[in-house]
């Protein structure tokens, strides 16, 4: 057991960490590339920027959170200066969920607000369960909820090219079926409009579900981290690279003017590479919350992620793979495409050749020391990372921390499920999703 022990904890063993300090300085000045790619890369990418984040919130807060502005007018003035919000929510067999949503919207604390819900050809009673909803908000007569029946299952993105076409409202604010507004969140979710360069801002997406299973925790943490932080940092940076469906706010004449959302699967990855390429800014709100059911059961785990990659590859490497011409679309674009390519492609790829290729070399043995070092290097970044991020957002909750050290195994599980997609994709195996009608499927020429 003594022996087992200084094996697990070895790469932590004082002796380990003093030694390791004393060749640092000649690593860093060394090219020996896998240092340099397991530890000083994503360092450089992911933890400095989100250190640098907190710093400014520590010494400047206002600009990492900055307030909502109220008009000094009369109050009556001052509603009229408020610009309508269209919430526009589109689904297919969302019974159980469609009613929190729409009562969220409506109550979500915004005055001037609309709700638009198409229905896209459910199978269930989902218009029923939203109609007797806004009956019960007394709101069924009114123009304040829209119901709207798709006359043919079009997939989504038909669905919320219907809520456009009707929208009213200055802004456009997307969200999902499972998703809800939090009290007070569309003030904060406005405020960065008042730069007129910014055209889409995204929202804080928050578990809702996080007491479902174990499972759904470990998500709430990796929410905390790869959403509220990641991308904090990356909208610090103008670097954002993902206006999410569950929780995006727009300007209803940039989307009319993009065409809308074009059909098949992966709706918010391509509006927001167009919102890109047109050098809109991307903005992110940390008090914008919208509160989002994630998958309960690995099975639902697995087939959400591996949809998101597939996604990530049909449109950014392929219908949009103009992007790869550096320089295009501007510098942030160029740095948002290398860091695509470099960092969610090609380094967990080369990660595995590297790992294949010690095995090959160094036995099988050579692998559970490696990924034992890796997991000690990784957990201090990972701890602190969840240390800013509760600092930041009150997320994750502090009983949630002691998954910290469990969760570089579930995010290797999910890395290799991505893969797994990515490779398919590329190899084209299996294209079709059942997310999309095969009429619609038959439109899409770039897949």
């Amino acid at each position: 057991m003594g022996e087992f022990q200084g094996y697990i904890l070895g790469s932590i063993h004082p002796f380990s960490v003093f030694g390791f300090l004393r060749l640092l300085p000649h690593m860093l000045s060394s090219a020996y590339l896998p240092f340099w790619i397991m530890t000083i890369f994503p360092i450089m990418r992911y933890v400095l920027p989100e250190l640098g984040c907190w710093f400014v919130y520590w010494v400047w807060p206002t600009r990492i959170r900055p307030a909502t502005r109220r008009n000094m007018l009369s109050a009556k003035h001052n509603q009229r200066a408020e610009p309508v919000v269209s919430v526009v929510i589109a689904g297919r067999n969302e019974s159980a969920s469609i009613a929190a949503s729409i009562r969220a919207a409506v109550g979500c604390g915004y005055r001037p607000l609309e709700v638009i819900f198409v229905d896209d050809h459910s199978d269930d009673d989902t218009v029923a369960v939203a109609r007797r909803t806004a009956q019960s908000l007394g709101l069924h007569r009114s123009d304040k909820i829209r119901i709207i029946e798709a006359p043919r299952r079009g997939g989504k993105s038909s669905a919320l090219n219907i809520g456009l076409s009707l929208a009213r409202g200055t802004f456009v604010a997307v969200i999902d079926a499972d998703s809800t507004i939090q009290f007070g969140a569309m003030q904060h979710w406005l405020r960065p409009f008042e730069d007129p360069a910014v055209g889409a801002v995204a929202g804080n997406l928050r578990v809702r579900n996080s007491e479902a299973s174990f499972l759904t925790q470990f998500q709430e943490l990796e929410y905390a981290l790869q959403v509220t932080l990641a991308r904090l940092a990356e909208a610090q940076l103008g670097l954002l690279n993902i206006i999410p469906g569950a929780a995006g706010l727009f300007r209803t004449e940039i989307l009319r003017r993009l065409g809308g959302y074009d059909s098949g699967l992966g709706d918010d990855t391509d509006m927001t590479v167009k919102l890109r390429k047109q050098r809109w800014k991307l903005a992110f709100s940390l008090d914008a919350v919208v509160w989002t059911d994630v998958p309960e059961n690995p099975a639902q785990l697995f087939r959400q992620r591996a949809r998101w990659e597939r996604n990530m590859v049909k449109i950014r490497l392929s219908k949009h793979r103009d992007m790869f011409l550096l320089g295009r679309y501007g510098l942030s674009n160029a740095i948002v495409t290398l860091d695509l390519l470099v960092m969610r492609l090609l380094l967990p790829w080369v990660a595995l050749v590297g790992i294949s290729y010690d095995t090959w070399m160094e036995g099988p043995l050579a692998v559970p020391t490696l990924l034992t070092d890796l997991y000690w290097w990784s957990l201090p970044w990972i701890l602190l990372r969840g240390l800013m991020a509760r600092d930041l957002s009150r997320n994750p909750a502090p009983e949630r921390f002691w998954l910290i050290f469990l969760y570089p195994f579930y995010k290797v599980i999910l890395r290799f499920v991505v893969m797994a997609a990515q490779a398919k994709e590329l190899l084209r195996i299996g294209i079709k999703h059942p997310y999309v009608p095969d009429h619609v499927w038959a439109q899409t020429p770039w897949w």
